[in-house]
C-alpha cells in the first residue's frame, strides 16, 4: 500500500470528529464520489475551524487560487497539501513569539520575527508574519504567460508561476534579516524519468535555454552542485530548482530588506514514494533521499529539509511553554 492510499484510509473515519455532518458525505472528485473527500459543497471546511474564516479571507483578498479548489474555496480532498500547509502555518500569521519559537526549534537563528510588510494587510489592518503562495514582488525569473514574459502585476499567486507555499521573515542574532520561504508536501509523488525541460504548450519552449539557464549560471546562484542543468528538470527537483532560483533572486534584490533568503522543504519521510524515489536517476549519487540530494546541490545554509512531524513537535512544545507561562 502506498503512503497516499494509507492516508486516505486513515482519514476517512476521522471525518465526523473534524467536519460537519453535511461535509462528511462523500465528495465529487475527478468525476467520481470519494469517501476521502468532503462533499464538494463544503470544501471550505478543509481549513481548520479556528482559522477558517481568516484563511479564506486571506486567499480571497489576494486573488490566490486554491489548488484543485472548488469554486472559490479550497480542494475537498483530505490529503490536499495546500490545506495541510495552511492549517499548520496560518495560526502563526499573527503570533510572532510562537512562530519564532517553532523556527528556532527548526534550527533558525531567530531573535525577532518581522512582519511580511510586502504582503497585503490583513482585514484588521495588521501585516501578517506568514505569507502564502509568495511569488516575489517582481518576475525575477522572467517566467512566461501565453508565450510572453509576464509583467510583474500580470502574475497570479499560486498558479502558473513559481510560488513558495509559505514565507516568513526575521532578524538574526548578527543583525541580518533572513527570509525563509518554502514548500509543504504531503502525499505527492512523481514518476521517474518525466522530463519537464520542454513546456507542454504548443510552442514546446525549451525551459532551460529560454528561461532558467541564465539564472542557473549567475555566480551567486544558490544551486552550486556540480551537476548538468538538464538533470534538474524532473519533479520534485524541477520545483526545488525554481524555488531555489526565486530565493536567490529575492536575496539579490534585497526583497523585504532581506540579507539572506533560504528555502525550507517540508515533506513526510514516511512518504517513500516521494522522499526515496529519485526521479532523475543521475542524481542518485548525491544522496539517499530528496532532502539529502538537494542539500548536496545547494550552497551551505541556503536549504533545509524537515519532516512535518518535527514541525508539529516544536509547535506542541511552544504551545505547552505558552500555557505554562500563563498559569
Amino acid at each position: 500500500m502506498t503512503f497516499r492510499e494509507g492516508e486516505k484510509m486513515r482519514l476517512v473515519p476521522l471525518k465526523p470528529t473534524l467536519f460537519s455532518e453535511r461535509a462528511c458525505r462523500s465528495g465529487m472528485y475527478r468525476k467520481a464520489r470519494r469517501d476521502f473527500c468532503l462533499h464538494e459543497d463544503f470544501s471550505k471546511e478543509n481549513p481548520e475551524a479556528g482559522i477558517r474564516e481568516a484563511a479564506l479571507a486571506y486567499f480571497e483578498d489576494r486573488a490566490i487560487g486554491w489548488h484543485d479548489g472548488k469554486g472559490n474555496g479550497p480542494s475537498n480532498h483530505l490529503c490536499c497539501s495546500q490545506s495541510c500547509c495552511v492549517n499548520f502555518w496560518f495560526p502563526f500569521v499573527q503570533a510572532a513569539d510562537q512562530l519564532g519559537a517553532v523556527l528556532r526549534g527548526l534550527g533558525y537563528d531567530v531573535t525577532e520575527m518581522l512582519e511580511i510588510d510586502a504582503d497585503c494587510a490583513m482585514r484588521d489592518g495588521t501585516a501578517p508574519y506568514v505569507a502564502f503562495e509568495w511569488i516575489g514582488k517582481q518576475n525575477y525569473l522572467g517566467e512566461r504567460l501565453r508565450g510572453k514574459v509576464a509583467t510583474d502585476d500580470g502574475r497570479t499567486r499560486g498558479a502558473n508561476f513559481t510560488s513558495l507555499d509559505f514565507c516568513m521573515r526575521f532578524r538574526r542574532s548578527d543583525g541580518r534579516i533572513q527570509v525563509v520561504a518554502g514548500e509543504w508536501k504531503y502525499t505527492e509523488y512523481y514518476a521517474k524519468g518525466v522530463d519537464l525541460r520542454h513546456s507542454r504548450s504548443r510552442s514546446k519552449t525549451d525551459r532551460l535555454d529560454c528561461i532558467y539557464r541564465e539564472h542557473l549560471e549567475k555566480p551567486d546562484c544558490q544551486i552550486a552542485g556540480d551537476v548538468p542543468f538538464e538533470l534538474l528538470f524532473f519533479d520534485p527537483f524541477d520545483q526545488l530548482m525554481r524555488q531555489q532560483l526565486l530565493c536567490t533572486a529575492m536575496e539579490r534584490a534585497g526583497e523585504m530588506n532581506a540579507d539572506v533568503v533560504t528555502l525550507l522543504h517540508v515533506a513526510p519521510r514516511a512518504n517513500g514514494e516521494l522522499m526515496q524515489r529519485v526521479t532523475s536517476e543521475a542524481l542518485d549519487s548525491f544522496g539517499s533521499d530528496i532532502h539529502a540530494i538537494w542539500a548536496a546541490l545547494t550552497r551551505p545554509g541556503r536549504f533545509k529539509g524537515w519532516q512535518p512531524k518535527i514541525c508539529f513537535r516544536w509547535c506542541a512544545r511552544t504551545h505547552r511553554s505558552r500555557r505554562h507561562a500563563t498559569t
